[in-house]
């Protein structure tokens, strides 16, 4: 597969008229297959390597956080906490390829945390000795964001040092670890293990883990040999498709769940009052992907949104109204959402969530004519 892929890449870059590989593409192809690379490479990689750049940061505040146990080191973990939530908040927009085929996703964004699970290890002082090395292969309720942000949260404050044990912040410091290690994979899977820091290779090295894929490469050459998407269309559909799981999950699980009382423990950052603020990052990263850029608030030339508009631009506008009200609805419901998720503005949000998925879906349709 990866001669495949390299084959095709040095057919696109000395790509000319006469190229046969390039004259197959409709010129539709030609405009998506545009789209698919600015995808790639101005959202997809750049989100995935401040997240992996953040988590790093976050290991390491935890690791002084460890040996200098006060609030003001306290603070900066935290701190850290939400900067790189923010980060992966944004890229579940995109939880297909590595976040998908590696389980990276449940891995570290599985809540409720299992608290009698968790005390049940804390309280097992020989698989604590150890815990560094078998942190990755605890349950899913174990590890992450939110096994780090019970012990560092609380009540939506900052966790007082005084009160945390230190078997807890070993722990931390185990997941936090684990953490890093996760999105510097993601990193490596989507740009290519040989375009990361050394920094980053060194602690995929240390756990034996080699990125057999190369994402990124894969969708720009959608169509071509070697590539999971087998035609350049599928590609971009998959972008929007990427957006339209995410978008159903906010409105229907993360916010819906809770709010119907289907499960009212099924509350995403309950700890550090940060739900809300995931819920928005989720959209805003739909945002990015349909715009084609990591912190863009209009479209880029080369995006899901300018071909679309192209083609229909009442369906490309119907998607950016219903972004910006999911935004604006998501934004107006009463924090921290664990005290007010029965309220009717969060009723409000869930039907904005739903009519933007509904918008996606025609903007997807308009891709396949």
């Amino acid at each position: 597969m990866a001669f495949a892929i390299v084959t095709s890449l040095s057919f696109v870059a000395c790509s000319g008229d006469d190229d046969p590989n390039v004259a197959e593409l409709s010129d539709k192809e030609k405009q998506l297959q545009l789209v698919n690379s600015q995808y790639v490479k101005g959202n997809v990689i750049p989100i995935y390597k401040n997240l992996a750049d953040q988590t790093l940061l976050l290991l390491k505040a935890v690791e002084t956080l460890v040996g200098d146990p006060t609030d003001a080191n306290m603070a900066k973990a935290c701190d850290l906490w939400k900067v790189s939530r923010q980060y992966w908040e944004w890229s579940e927009a995109f939880l297909f390829g590595a976040a998908s085929k590696y389980n990276i996703d449940p891995h570290i964004d599985s809540w409720p945390l299992d608290k009698v699970a968790l005390q049940n290890l804390l309280d097992n002082d020989k698989m604590m000795d150890d815990i560094e090395n078998t942190i990755s292969n605890l349950n899913n309720g174990l590890v992450g964001y939110h096994g780090l942000e019970y012990i560092i949260f609380r009540e939506g404050k900052n966790r007082p040092t005084a009160s945390i044990p230190e078997k807890e912040l070993r722990y931390a410091l185990a997941v936090a670890k684990d953490l890093a290690v996760s999105c510097c994979h993601l990193e490596a899977a989507w740009a290519g293990i040989d375009d990361i820091t050394s920094a980053k290779k060194a602690l995929l090295e240390e756990v034996e883990i080699d990125p057999e894929d190369n994402f990124g490469e894969q969708m720009e050459l959608a169509g071509f040999p070697g590539s999971v998407w087998k035609t350049v269309t599928l590609g971009s559909e998959q972008i929007i498709q990427g957006c339209r799981t995410i978008v159903d999950e906010v409105g229907n699980m993360k916010i819906g769940a809770p709010y119907t009382g289907e499960d009212t423990e099924y509350i995403e950052s309950p700890h550090a009052y940060n739900s809300i603020q995931d819920f928005e990052d989720n959209i805003v990263g739909v945002r990015f992907a349909y715009f084609g850029q990591q912190g863009a608030t209009s479209p880029h030339t080369q995006s899901v949104s300018s071909y679309i508009k192209s083609v229909d631009a009442a369906a490309d506008k119907a998607v950016i109204d219903a972004l910006n009200t999911c935004i604006a609805k998501i934004q107006a419901m009463p924090k921290p959402f664990v005290l007010n998720y029965s309220n009717p503005k969060v009723g409000e949000a869930v039907e904005a969530c739903n009519a933007l998925d509904e918008a996606l879906g025609k903007a997807q349709a308009v891709l396949t004519k």
